[in-house]
């Protein structure tokens, strides 16, 4: 299922302080989401306002305007034809894509109400006889369709199957709907587990990370087609025979284009995660270019990071300059923190926290971020 945040976001972040920027998160166990503060002059992160929401929301997009949140839920009753885990919202033109376990969806924007329209297309990613058989439950996103990013300069859609070792390649037509043009095998030997992509703002390169081995894959995106290029390892060489008990998770850039976050988490709380930075070459690669070529910084988080350690930087910076420092937003399910992590060219640290739920009982009691996205 998708929802709405069921107020403009603008009206949710009144009164507002000019020193301040704001979050929204959501939960993987709660019906709540939370407003959060940072102040960057304290290095303060603190709960402004806590929501009633429409189920637990594991992932949010915003509208260009950052008017409105879109919100993936695991409510009982899914209004969609599956449980989506991933969401996104065109930049360019009234529509929505979200993507699940067995199939994605393409929809208008309401114009009236900024929500969900009318549904222009399912994506299958079962045979078509196999879907009313198929599981549509949240369990699907553990072998089946993950996320769906676009790619703007080349009108191209990416979507990673985490069971098939796939990712689905479209072309962005005209009226929003997108044509399958390849399932390009994801590189590797065992079964990887493409779980979240993101293409280069220039639309040349598409960036994977693997789930099930912890690899960021970094591939020529061609007409047609994906050519591999480079892999890079999200855990540090210390820890590559422990690779199967970390779980890949997602990327994210800077603002200015200059670095790739890029994170995993612990497979159980036993087992830390990791934030690792690359800078990104003018050929798109990664570091030196090289196979395993190491991060600038490599970021061990507090802990496992659960189901999330889920990672969106600062978009607020003056265009068309290099930053100086960066921040990060990172979630934790295990214990339900949501951290500022600050990046300053060569290293990350923890700046600020706040942990979600903390006191609380009943049904808002035992909170696991999700995902938190920058309002302001």
């Amino acid at each position: 299922m998708a929802a709405v945040c069921p107020a403009p976001v603008a009206a949710l972040v009144q009164p507002t302080s000019a020193r301040l920027h704001y979050l929204l998160s959501g939960t993987f166990n709660t019906i709540f989401l939370y407003l959060l503060a940072f102040d960057p002059a304290t290095a303060s992160l603190t709960i402004h306002a806590k929501i009633r929401g429409e189920g637990p929301h594991q992932f949010w997009a915003l509208n260009e305007e950052r008017t409105r949140a879109y919100g993936t839920t695991w409510a009982k009753e899914p209004t969609l034809t599956a449980t989506s885990s991933y969401i996104q919202v065109s930049p360019f033109q009234p529509r929505i894509y979200s993507a699940g376990g067995p199939t994605g969806e393409v929809h208008e924007v309401d114009p009236a109400t900024g929500g969900f329209g009318k549904k222009l297309q399912e994506l299958l990613y079962v045979p078509e006889d196999e879907l009313e058989a198929a599981d549509k439950t949240r369990v699907a996103l553990r072998y089946g369709s993950h996320a769906i990013d676009i790619s703007l300069p080349r009108k191209k859609v990416f979507a990673p199957h985490v069971g098939s070792d796939t990712i689905y390649m479209y072309d962005l037509e005209e009226n929003g709907t997108l044509k399958l043009l390849a399932k390009c095998p994801s590189f590797g030997d065992e079964h990887e587990g493409p779980r979240h992509t993101i293409p280069s703002p220039d639309g040349t390169k598409l960036y994977a990370v693997t789930e099930h081995t912890s690899y960021i894959d970094v591939y020529n995106i061609n007409a047609d087609s994906l050519t591999h290029v480079q892999r890079v390892s999200v855990i540090p060489p210390e820890k590559y025979s422990l690779r199967k008990s970390f779980r890949g998770d997602t990327l994210r850039f800077s603002q200015d284009g200059r670095f790739l976050y890029g994170t995993t988490r612990g497979m159980t709380a036993a087992t830390r995660g990791y934030v690792a930075v690359w800078e990104i070459a003018a050929d798109g690669t990664l570091g030196t270019g090289s196979p395993l070529a190491e991060p600038v910084d490599s970021f061990e988080t507090g802990t496992s990071g659960g189901k999330a350690n889920a990672v969106e930087a600062f978009p607020f910076h003056p265009e068309g300059q290099a930053i100086a420092r960066d921040w990060v937003a990172l979630t934790d399910d295990q214990d339900g923190w949501v951290w500022i992590l600050e990046w300053d060219g060569k290293k990350l640290s923890e700046i600020a926290g706040v942990r979600l739920g903390e006191g609380e009982e009943g049904e808002e009691a035992g909170v696991g971020a999700s995902h938190a996205v920058w309002l302001s």
